[in-house]
């Protein structure tokens, strides 16, 4: 049964202390039922997502998979307090959810800035990963940073023009023409995605999540890992062939000096949000992963013969 995560998944909250002065309510969902042999999967969105991203990708799994997902702190619809944003307080987010759920090991599959998260978690803690799926990941750039991009950040950090820009920048127009050029098949970049990316921008602190990558840009950087890092379990990048923000010939090699491990995939016709861009074939790549991570045992092949 594929079902549409809309209509039958409810939101969860949970509220998270994350030091002794500062707490957050944070949101996630659940699908499926726990598979004996198959690890749980948690899906992370990237920058400025939410779990709502997934919504082509998730239902395809949720029949033979135990799957979360959830709001990072500061986006989609987890509070956002004035708080330093980083990957470290991301990582810390998911160890605290993987304590709430009382989950021994995940499979991790992440996008941009959710990948770069469960980088750096697994990192710190890679007995608590069976496998690793970066999908375009960001926190290592190289050389692309041109000097135009050098120069806005420099400005939206800056407090005044970053929060003038963020309040220009919160309406469906404005985060309909920022989601182009992250699309290859632009006609995903419709009413709805754009109505999903739009409501959490306009919520009460959302300028203190938004404007932390700008403000802070070496907090959201996986620069200072050890290269090979601390994890070496199963690792693979997914990769749209169209990302011009972080394209493949460039940063995947780098990523496979902090992962040396990790395959290589890249998909084309697809950009920066290959998962929702090119959902098909990233959905046949994810299955056909999930598959050598976890090899189906002779009782789960023969119970899933036809009658």
């Amino acid at each position: 049964m594929i079902f549409i995560m809309n209509d039958i998944v409810k939101d969860h909250y949970f509220l998270w202390q994350f030091s002794p002065q500062n707490e957050a309510k944070i949101r996630w969902q659940e699908f499926g039922e726990d598979h004996e042999g198959k690890t749980p999967i948690l899906f992370l969105h990237g920058y400025g997502g939410m779990i709502e991203h997934w919504d082509l990708n998730i239902p395809e799994f949720a029949d033979d998979h135990k799957i979360y997902a959830m709001d990072l702190i500061g986006f989609g619809k987890s509070q956002k307090p004035n708080v330093r944003y980083s990957l470290e307080l991301f990582a810390s987010q998911i160890e605290t959810f993987l304590y709430l759920k009382k989950l021994d090991s995940v499979i991790i599959v992440g996008h941009s800035m959710g990948a770069a998260s469960a980088i750096y978690f697994a990192h710190h803690q890679p007995e608590k990963i069976k496998a690793l799926v970066l999908v375009n990941p960001s926190g290592l750039f190289g050389d692309t940073m041109d000097g135009m991009s050098n120069l806005f950040f420099g400005l939206v950090a800056s407090p005044l023009i970053g929060e003038m820009l963020l309040a220009a920048f919160a309406n469906p127009v404005a985060v309909g023409q920022s989601l182009m050029p992250t699309y290859f098949n632009q006609s995903k970049v419709d009413d709805k995605l754009i109505n999903q990316f739009t409501q959490p921008i306009q919520d009460q602190g959302a300028q203190f999540s938004y404007l932390s990558p700008s403000k802070r840009p070496l907090d959201f950087r996986l620069d200072d890992l050890a290269k090979p890092c601390d994890y070496t379990g199963p690792a693979y990048l997914v990769w749209g062939a169209e990302d011009s923000a972080l394209p493949p010939h460039k940063i995947i090699p780098e990523f496979q000096q902090l992962l040396p491990q990790a395959g290589a995939f890249i998909i084309p016709k697809a950009s920066h949000c290959i998962h929702h861009d090119a959902h098909e074939e990233f959905n046949k790549r994810l299955a056909w992963i999930l598959e050598r991570v976890e090899p189906p045992t002779v009782r789960q092949l023969i119970t899933s013969l036809p009658a």
